[in-house]
């Protein structure tokens, strides 16, 4: 079996490959006339740095290219998946690894489970969720008893030195029910799990679906199709993780530019609604990491172009004041390109002061990503801040995901290449002494399950964000996956 282990840009049209390949091939002849400056810039970025890698992948069975982002246990471990690497296929079917802090500083990586690129699937380019016992669940774009990817659990040995075992959930019918499934999932307050496909369904658009539990420990899990898209006016091709508001409803983007609403049904009713908030330019492609919820039902999200210098943007959605009106769009930064990055073609975060954190595939001082972090001022207009510029050597490139928040002021995430063997990295930014005095405060009154998910952090940090499932449950251990809940808008 052969694996297209090629990341294509699903959610951004050919404009993003053309002008990578403009990149890349600038890149090329600049680098033997400015080698040794390049050189001297890099070693001097790197002493002014404030990332650090943690674990570079080398490329065999330890995996490699991470595209997707991490999640952490409360003891500080790290969770993710590489694409490929592993065993299986041609250079892997890729794995689910475990990063644990060592002594002396080190990580030492575990990989928990190989994909074999048969039933067991094949290709996972989404993150993990973790639900109360500490299961791992995922998705794969490949294999599968269709080939076209499955839904995954991952559950921890009874003892240590015991394997993790794979459980697939559910195995995708293109034609049926969708099929390259790449938006983490997210857990409901039952325990059933929601996700969109890229592509399939009813009428090939993609697809909105939920995986409801089984009733009873050990039973089939049933997918339930919420939408098919049409591609006429709802948009096609849903890309990036969909998140709840307080009633329930299902927030997401699509490809082609369009936000919408998943509503779920009435009393004595089984069908779900969908409702365009908002269509962006197509040629924009809005960012794979879908959108973060803020306060007053305010949305953030990102476009991988557009903007003066079409190199991206991060934008601001908020809800109508009036039931049924119409949601306003505002640009809250546009990327120049160059030094100052392009192409934020992942999802953000956000911190309890409601400063945006990010990565842009593209551009910085080397022209291979950035990390970044967007400030809001007095007077409405945001100012940004390049917290790190990769550099293609041993500090990664092309960073694969959003970020998440760690203790004391900490931001982790995923390189897809860079490193020795350009097969990736694992790192972590640290914020500022002043920012990082502010977290290490609150992380010192961490008690209860709600702030378990303040510390932890996945999509939101803020006072609405909630720990589903997680209340009133005794985690010794792991904690789940945090589902942003926004205010329930008049949309």
């Amino acid at each position: 079996m052969r694996c297209d282990l090629a990341r294509t840009s699903y959610f951004s049209p050919e404009v993003i490959e053309m002008k990578r390949k403009q990149v890349l091939s600038s890149s090329a002849w600049l680098l033997a006339i400015f080698v040794c400056i390049l050189m001297f810039v890099g070693s001097a970025m790197a002493a002014g740095s404030t990332e650090r890698v943690l674990y570079r992948f080398k490329g065999g069975s330890d995996g490699y290219a991470p595209f997707a982002g991490l999640i952490a246990d409360m003891a500080g471990n790290l969770y993710g998946t590489t694409a490929d690497g592993g065993a299986g296929c041609q250079g892997g079917c890729g794995t689910v690894f475990e990063l644990s802090p060592a002594s002396g500083g080190r990580w030492t990586e575990t990989v928990l489970y190989r994909f074999t690129g048969a039933g067991d699937g094949a290709v996972p380019e989404s993150g993990l969720i973790f639900d109360a016992a500490g299961s791992l669940y995922g998705t794969t774009i490949h294999g599968g008893s269709s080939g076209d990817g499955t839904v995954f659990e991952l559950t921890a040995p009874a003892r240590p030195e015991g394997a993790w075992t794979l459980n697939v959930l559910h195995n995708f019918i293109g034609q049926t029910d969708g099929k390259i499934s790449m938006g983490t999932l997210i857990f409901d307050k039952a325990g059933n799990l929601y996700g969109p496909t890229l592509f399939g369904g009813r009428f090939g658009g993609g697809t909105v679906f939920q995986l409801a539990a089984p009733a009873a420990q050990g039973g089939a899990w049933t997918l339930n199709v919420l939408h098919s898209f049409k591609g006429v006016n709802d948009g096609i091709d849903p890309v990036g993780a969909l998140i709840f508001d307080k009633k329930g409803a299902l927030y997401g983007t699509t490809n082609d530019g369009t936000v919408f609403k998943e509503v779920p049904p009435a009393l004595g009713h089984t069908a779900w609604t969908l409702r365009v908030l908002y269509r962006f330019n197509y040629v924009l492609g809005l960012s794979a990491g879908g959108l973060i919820a803020g306060k007053k039902g305010v949305l953030y999200g990102a476009t991988a172009l557009g903007g003066s210098a079409n190199g991206g943007t991060v934008f601001q959605l908020t809800s109508p004041v009036t039931r049924g009106g119409t949601w306003t769009a505002t640009t809250l930064y546009e990327f120049a390109g160059g030094s100052d990055g392009e192409f934020p073609l992942n999802g953000l975060v956000a911190d309890k002061a409601g400063n945006l954190y990010g990565t842009t595939d593209y551009g910085g001082a080397s022209g291979l990503g950035t990390v970044f972090k967007l400030t809001p001022t007095q007077h409405g207009a945001w100012t940004k801040t390049t917290l790190h510029h990769f550099t293609g050597g041993s500090d990664g490139s092309s960073p694969g995901a959003g970020l998440i928040f760690g203790r004391q002021g900490v931001l982790y995430g995923t390189t897809v290449h860079g490193g020795p063997s350009d097969n990736g990295t694992v790192f972590k930014v640290a914020l500022s002494s002043a920012e990082s005095g502010r977290e290490n405060k609150r992380s010192s009154n961490r008690r209860t399950s709600p702030a378990i998910c303040r510390e932890i952090g996945c999509h939101l940090q803020s006072s609405r964000a909630s720990c589903i499932g997680l209340r009133d449950l005794r985690v010794p251990k792991t904690v789940v996956f945090l589902n942003t809940e926004i205010a329930s808008a008049g949309a």
